[in-house]
């Protein structure tokens, strides 16, 4: 099967073309992959609450299910999420920047439901890539507390793009956006796509 490729404007078009609700499963399944990312840093740092996390995730499945969400309430749950996202500054552990991009990611999520704006769900989607961007980068360079400054070549970014992690994400949300296409019970997607046993780094 052929490599893919990653293309925020690519997936903001494809999300154009779907109904609201719809885009909000497909980032809310991009979220949920991002989930276990943020409590694997949470056990390691002995820091951090994904509960906020959770509540922010099925208060938007219930809004995918139909339910309306007035702006008070998602200004709140944004609110929640960003307090425990952590801060770079204050932690060294691989997987802080892991950590920060789930939290990113379900804000923009909540961010579209008052814009309606596309761009905040591809965006969504784009802090998974990062998420693997920078994770695969440390696998193959060895994780260091000083970040380290190597040329960002193209052969590099090519040995990430087609690493499996990063190849088995981008064919998870293009299949994800494929079955949107077609209409589904959007209701049913929930049990299949909420609390995945494993994270997108394989986690």
């Amino acid at each position: 099967m052929p490599s893919l490729t990653y293309s925020k404007e690519v997936t903001q078009h494809q999300l154009e073309l779907l109904p609201s609700r719809s885009r909000v499963a497909f980032g809310l399944s991009c979220c949920e992959r991002m989930l276990p990312n943020y409590m694997a840093f949470k056990r390691e740092v002995k820091w951090g609450d994904e509960q906020p996390l959770r509540k922010a995730l099925d208060e938007l499945w219930k809004h995918v299910e139909g339910e309306t969400m007035d702006t008070a309430k998602v200004r709140s749950l944004t609110k929640e999420c960003e307090v425990v996202a952590p801060d770079s500054e204050n932690f060294t552990a691989l997987l802080t920047t892991a950590a920060q991009d789930a939290c990113f990611a379900i804000c923009s999520v909540l961010d579209y439901v008052l814009q309606e704006n596309p761009e905040r769900i591809a965006k969504a989607s784009s802090f998974a890539i990062d998420t693997l961007d920078l994770y695969i980068q440390e696998l193959q360079d060895g994780f260091s507390n000083t970040p380290t400054l190597v040329s960002n070549t193209p052969e590099r970014q090519e040995r990430i793009r087609l690493h499996p992690l990063m190849q088995c994400e981008l064919a998870r949300q293009d299949a994800d956006l494929k079955l949107l296409a077609s209409n589904p019970d959007l209701k049913s997607l929930k049990s299949q796509w909420r609390a995945p046993s494993k994270s997108n780094i394989d986690l």
